[in-house]
């Protein structure tokens, strides 16, 4: 008897390579696919991030002109080129005097070992700021006391009236200083004028390994948003409106998991 091949073998393994390799085809297409829309969807993520990063960083900054004032306070942080932009302003002549106030707060508490103003007078003296025009505050812990023990240290050490002052924070704090020095000064309403202003830095350049990266810079933006909405109710500061721009921002990034310090 006849038997009936209806496929040599060589043929059915041909076939079946073939399909084994449509398979592979069709699941590298989709896993190809899969990795571009993931790469498209964190590259959209990543411009959404910027894009608000700089949003709260536009509104928080005042960018205030300079004037010659009386003199220059910087604010402790842990942020060692708020001591630099204070002794530049100094070495260029906007005051007679530098003040530098701060204990330890949330960023140094624990990471360093000397209050914030002594570490802020060694930059000074480096570079080349006399130590007998720097004064000290080394008891404060927040921004109102960084105000109010700064009015009785220029009183103690009879700097004569103060009609004019430059606050050195970090740029994201401008707002909020300002918003701090205008209820907690404790002079007389309109007798003291405060400009504010910071280290020249942008949102893409202000991260480094000493004050943290993108991530911690938005957290950080957060914190301060939450403030200044905060704490008018709570006694610490004169109310501001927030943006819409601003709102909206942080909103986006409290969804995307973002959480403030």
């Amino acid at each position: 008897m006849a038997l009936h091949v209806t496929d040599a073998p060589c043929a059915v393994t041909h076939r079946m390579k073939g399909r084994e390799e449509e398979r592979e085809a069709d699941v590298t297409g989709r896993d190809g696919n899969s990795s571009d829309r993931a790469a498209d969807q964190h590259a959209r993520v990543m411009d959404e991030t910027g894009r608000n990063a700089r949003v709260l960083w536009d509104y928080l900054s005042l960018n205030q002109p300079l004037e010659e004032s009386d003199v220059i306070i910087g604010l402790g942080c842990h942020d060692v080129r708020v001591a630099e932009r204070a002794a530049e302003l100094y070495l260029e002549g906007y005051a007679p005097w530098l003040l530098f106030t701060g204990y330890l707060g949330k960023q140094t508490a624990g990471v360093w070992t000397r209050p914030e103003a002594e570490v802020f007078l060694d930059i000074a003296l480096n570079m080349g700021v006399p130590r007998s025009n720097i004064l000290l505050e080394m008891a404060a812990t927040n921004t109102g006391e960084n105000i109010r023990f700064c009015y009785q240290v220029l009183r103690d050490s009879n700097v004569p009236a103060v009609s004019k002052l430059i606050l050195v924070q970090q740029p994201f704090m401008e707002r909020r200083v300002m918003a701090t020095f205008l209820h907690q000064w404790p002079g007389p309403k309109g007798s003291t004028r405060a400009i504010v202003t910071s280290p020249r830095s942008d949102v893409s350049s202000y991260p480094n390994a000493s004050v943290g990266s993108q991530h911690d810079l938005i957290c950080y933006m957060l914190g301060v948003i939450e403030r200044i909405r905060d704490y008018p109710q709570r006694g610490f500061q004169v109310q501001q409106d927030i943006s819409p721009e601003a709102m909206l921002a942080y909103q986006w990034f409290m969804r995307e998991g973002y959480r403030p310090r």
